[in-house]
């Protein structure tokens, strides 16, 4: 719901008759609640009962909730405003002041009536119609503070931005991220698609948050067994491939055992063969060596025997000449018998 910043009068604000708006707490006073020092959000004081919080749409905010107090002046020295919560007045204070001194100078005996019908209307307000959506941010930024708290707003936005957005899972910085977002929201110079980007993102932010935790923390279970599964199968085809080499190598190394078995029984073969001709070969060379010694005695007897004996030569001329003579007679003979007969 908008309404203009230069709205100064409304029927909640015709009942701060009796409320103190010049007794205004300095603006470095404290949060009741975060009692924070220097504080990034603006002062304000509740015009029912006196407490102050910090910011429209932070702790200022969380106190009209719970107490139903709709009216809240700012702690500013300089040009301090009041704002409605009901019907979104962002009024300035002093502008209040000179109505309201008006107003108590010309009631009639009728004031209570008119003071009763305002919260007649209040009432109704708070029967018939919903708590509008309203950026408390925009106006605290555009009525208190202004550019610095702009400034405030980009620098918090950027570091946010530079953190992350798992940053946004953490309550304090998804807060903080939503009102620096409505103090830049506020600003007329923030360009259009920068504010439709911000507001769309911003909407449903916390359970989109939550979602997206979730989500992530799924992802990243996701993405960690999909990391474990490549090396996994990385693992698995370099000991694939190692297998298929020393495969190859397994068989061709069986392949040779084979052929030196083969090859060693042939010559286990070959050597039974000859180790048996080798044998036989020993037999005849022992019997050769027999006959050879036999003889070689034979021969060295007989050669002893023949030295031993004298006259061998002329023995042997005359044996032979004997004979001869013996061979004439017996031709000679033989052809004188045949002539007798």
């Amino acid at each position: 719901m908008q309404t203009s910043s230069m709205e100064t009068w409304c029927a909640h604000i015709a009942s701060l008759v009796s409320s103190d708006l010049t007794a205004i707490p300095n603006p470095d006073t404290p949060c009741r609640r975060c009692h924070r020092l220097p504080n990034p959000y603006p002062i304000w004081r509740c015009l029912y009962c006196k407490v102050v919080f910090c910011g429209l749409g932070s702790h200022m905010y969380e106190h009209h909730k719970e107490s139903n107090h709709s009216l809240a002046i700012s702690c500013s020295k300089k040009d301090p405003v009041v704002f409605c919560y009901f019907c979104k007045i962002n009024a300035k204070a002093h502008q209040v002041i000179q109505q309201l001194q008006a107003f108590s100078k010309d009631k009639s005996s009728s004031s209570k009536l008119e003071k009763l019908d305002a919260m007649m209307v209040d009432v109704s307000n708070l029967i018939s119609e919903p708590f509008p959506s309203f950026d408390f941010h925009q106006l605290e930024a555009k009525s208190s503070v202004g550019q610095d708290e702009y400034a405030l707003a980009k620098e918090g936005l950027q570091k946010i931005f530079d953190r992350g957005l798992e940053a946004l899972a953490d309550d304090q910085v998804q807060k903080e991220f939503l009102t620096y977002t409505a103090m830049l929201l506020s600003v007329d110079s923030c360009p259009s698609q920068l504010k439709s980007n911000l507001s769309s993102f911003t909407e449903n932010l916390p359970e989109e948050t939550s979602t997206f935790v979730q989500a992530k923390k799924k992802l990243k279970v996701v993405s960690d067994l999909s990391a474990s599964l490549t090396h996994k199968k990385f693992m698995l085809r370099q000991q694939s491939s190692k297998y298929t080499e020393m495969k190859k190598e397994c068989i061709a190394s069986e392949e040779k055992i084979a052929n030196l078995k083969a090859r060693i029984q042939k010559l286990e073969a070959s050597l039974a063969t000859e180790k048996r001709n080798k044998a036989k070969i020993d037999e005849v060379l022992d019997s050769i060596e027999t006959q050879v010694i036999t003889a070689r005695d034979g021969l060295v007897s007989d050669l002893a025997q023949v030295s031993a004996m004298e006259g061998t030569t002329q023995a042997a001329n005359l044996v032979a000449q004997q004979q001869s003579a013996w061979n004439s007679l017996r031709t000679t003979f033989t052809k004188f018998a045949r002539c007798i007969s």
